[in-house]
């Protein structure tokens, strides 16, 4: 499945112009540090989420946890401009920040008992969907450190596709969401492909149970052979980021999964099984996956796994043009991605 088939970060971070002309199914992501690997897959979640300007202020996106007033500008400077091609259609999003005030007192509403204390706002986001400013039947006020911003909330035309994002450097919007995708997959009857998956790292562990600790908070635990119940996190970097990427297919099913270094955790000896059950989730729910890899291990575990279907498998080299000094992609599939493995070009 191929949701998205191109998309170009015209202004976004330090990705100005950057263009995947082409992408496939399953994609990953190479480069050298600080190149932009990170950034393009925010990039892409932005704009899959773009009818709601609120995902501008996401803690994970703006990599800080306190509410910038102009997150536009924290982001890309005085636009973020976003294309691609969904569903066979082309469109784009382009975000702007007006201010408004620069206050940052408090007002106050009514008289004696009645006053009340009411924050300024102090700045608008402005959404241009396809080039046109879009006005839902929601508007939206976003509290900041120096007061409210306002923006237009505007409502898609249709159910918006499964966009979720996750990595070592994104945290769930919520404590129970971990818990809530795994309750979603047991409710599906899809409890043992959790088991079988993670059988290649901890053969030792048979099932996996909801447990509430001594302050009522809920955890995943793996059960042994022989009946001993152990936190999730407590198994090992590599069992738990095995079961985030299930969960998390398993989240995006009709839609895009993004994964940041998605080998992380994971001994090299284990991708290429990681790889056959991802490839196999991607075709049974219907996922279109890109993902950040360093790892060549990574690039040769997901070349092997799609052999029978290279064109369903694609690589993009993000790299700095020595004389424009802009973020480019050289991008790798079907023939071409044989020939850079024949050859020993550098794909990472």
């Amino acid at each position: 499945m191929t949701l998205l088939s191109s998309f170009t970060a015209v202004y976004y971070k330090s990705l100005d112009g950057l263009s995947l002309p082409r992408l496939s199914g399953a994609n990953l992501i190479t480069g050298v540090n600080g190149v932009g690997k990170t950034a393009l897959i925010e990039a892409i979640w932005l704009f899959m989420g773009r009818y709601n300007p609120m995902l501008l202020w996401n803690a994970n996106v703006q990599r800080a946890r306190n509410q910038v007033r102009d997150p536009v500008n924290r982001l890309s400077g005085p636009v973020l401009e976003l294309h691609g091609t969904e569903g066979g259609h082309d469109h784009s999003v382009r975000w702007t920040f007006e201010p408004v005030s620069e206050s940052v007192q408090p007002l106050t509403v009514g008289d004696g008992a009645e006053r009340m204390v009411q924050l300024p706002v102090v700045g608008r986001i402005s959404t241009y969907l396809n080039g046109t400013l879009a006005k839902g039947s929601i508007g939206g006020m976003q509290p900041t450190s120096a007061g409210m911003v306002k923006h237009e909330n505007p409502l898609p035309p249709a159910p918006r596709p499964n966009c979720v994002i996750e990595g070592t450097r994104y945290q769930l919007e919520t404590p129970g969401e971990f818990l809530r995708r795994y309750s979603d997959l047991v409710r599906e009857n899809r409890k043992q492909e959790l088991k079988d998956a993670m059988s290649m790292l901890l053969p030792a562990v048979s099932d996996f149970e909801i447990l509430t600790d001594e302050k009522d908070e809920s955890y995943l635990s793996g059960v042994t052979a022989d009946g001993k119940q152990l936190p999730l996190h407590d198994l090992g970097g590599g069992v738990v980021r095995l079961c985030q990427l299930l969960l998390s297919c398993f989240a995006s099913r009709g839609g895009i999964l993004l994964a940041d270094e998605m080998e992380n955790g994971i001994h090299h000896s284990a991708l290429p099984e990681v790889w056959n059950r991802v490839r196999q989730w991607m075709r049974e729910w219907g996922v279109q996956l890109v993902a950040t890899t360093h790892s060549a291990e990574c690039i040769e575990a997901a070349t092997n796994a799609f052999t029978d279907a290279p064109d369903e498998l694609s690589v993009h080299r993000l790299f700095t043009d020595s004389e424009t000094g802009r973020v480019e992609a050289a991008t790798f599939t079907g023939e071409t991605l044989e020939g850079a493995r024949d050859l020993d070009l550098e794909i990472r």
